[in-house]
């Protein structure tokens, strides 16, 4: 299960740019970054609107196929 798919299933908030991923800090998506095989090049953000922490997860987001 790719990490897209565990956030999905966990129901977190889900954005993104391109095919950077990117989910709220918490406990929930902690643990699945923690766990994550390519933990080292994910980075954190403070959200320019609403200045909560995020996860910028590097090509990790995917287009749901219809």
């Amino acid at each position: 299960m790719t990490i897209y798919e565990k956030m999905k299933a966990a129901g977190v908030e889900i954005a993104h740019h391109e095919s950077d991923l990117y989910v709220p800090v918490n406990e929930v998506t902690t643990a699945i970054v923690k766990d994550y095989e390519f933990a080292s090049i994910v980075t954190k953000f403070f959200d320019n609107i609403t200045h909560t922490l995020w996860y910028d997860i590097p090509f990790a987001y995917h287009r749901e196929e219809k």
